[in-house]
């Protein structure tokens, strides 16, 4: 089970289309705040997840998909308080990077520590 969660999210990791991933636009510095902000955010839910004594006895699946939401979410009203800002420079694009950024933390430190 655990092999195939890696493969699913490995693949839905390099199968994310965003706005066109491969072009330069994509991976603006913009983008890759976005992402490393969203991996920082699924890193710290998950670590007070796994540390927190009301907490740390959930099941990892949990933990994981708790971590991916929150990421998700704080993403997603960033985007909403750009739409509403004198720039209005929210994008698809940044959250593509959002959720390139949650689900490299599920990829890259989540599956490895359990399989």
């Amino acid at each position: 089970m655990k092999r195939v969660l890696f493969f699913i999210a490995l693949m839905t990791f390099f199968g994310a289309k965003g706005q066109n991933m491969a072009s330069e636009d994509f991976w603006h510095e913009d983008k890759i705040k976005h992402s490393i902000s969203t991996f920082g955010v699924s890193t710290f839910t998950y670590t007070y997840l796994s540390i927190h004594d009301k907490y740390k006895n959930l099941p990892e699946l949990n933990k994981r998909l708790i971590s991916f939401s929150t990421a998700l979410i704080i993403g997603s009203l960033k985007e909403i308080i750009d739409v509403f800002s004198a720039r209005s420079d929210a994008s698809w694009g940044d959250m593509g990077a959002n959720t390139v950024g949650a689900l490299a933390f599920q990829v890259a430190i989540t599956i490895p520590l359990n399989i």
